[in-house]
């Protein structure tokens, strides 16, 4: 009985422990936000920017600077399209076995030379990835960024970033320890469509 009673009062504690997690992760994702600013207004009317967007990508919105991406489980089925071959075609490779439900989310106007799509897909069922790609006029990937990531196991790393014309801010937050680390990576997307990291540090530099 005793024995019962203990594990009972472990079990609670790891889901309160989990739970306060879970409410640090939302109040500090709502605290990157008003440090990242505003985000772009609605998607702009669809067109096409690239001869490497087929059909399908001609559905897709085109989000305009800045963006603030802060993909989760709780908003990335709501937005974009299931991706229906089009990764298959142009040779993505998330580099996980395990990577499922796959998602056309929206196009970045970064360039005329290239097209630039972000993607969503699951890592098994606690990871989320998303995924900036970059793409030549005969459907090749040019490169790809990592702009954010949300997993539940642990509700404890997230990733948000703010995209402009000039510059990707990727902010890495970790909830592990009682006081949040965060850390921020700054990007360049070249004029041939690659990134390039150019700065790392705290979230205190952003401004």
């Amino acid at each position: 009985m005793i024995k019962i009673y203990i594990l009972i009062l472990v079990t609670a504690f790891v889901f309160t422990a989990c739970d306060n997690k879970k409410e640090k992760k939302k109040m500090e994702k709502s605290s990157l936000k008003e440090v990242f600013g505003k985000d772009s207004e609605h998607p702009a009317p669809i067109k096409v920017i690239s001869g490497a967007e087929t059909d399908l990508l001609t559905s897709l919105p085109i989000r305009h600077f800045p963006i603030v991406d802060s993909t989760d489980f709780e908003n990335f089925e709501k937005s974009g399209i299931r991706d229906s071959g089009f990764l298959k075609k142009i040779n993505f490779d998330p580099g996980r076995k395990d990577a499922t439900n796959f998602r056309l989310n929206y196009k970045i106007p970064f360039s005329e030379k290239f097209a630039s799509i972000v993607v969503t897909y699951q890592g098994g069922e606690y990871e989320l990835f998303t995924t900036l790609i970059t793409i030549d006029k005969d459907s090749k990937i040019i490169d790809k960024l990592e702009i954010a990531y949300d997993e539940v196991a642990e509700s404890a790393f997230a990733k948000t970033s703010r995209i402009e014309k000039n510059k990707i801010v990727v902010i890495n937050s970790n909830w592990m320890s009682e006081d949040p680390i965060f850390e921020t990576e700054t990007f360049i997307l070249e004029n041939d469509g690659k990134f390039k990291k150019v700065q790392a540090g705290t979230a205190q530099e952003l401004n």
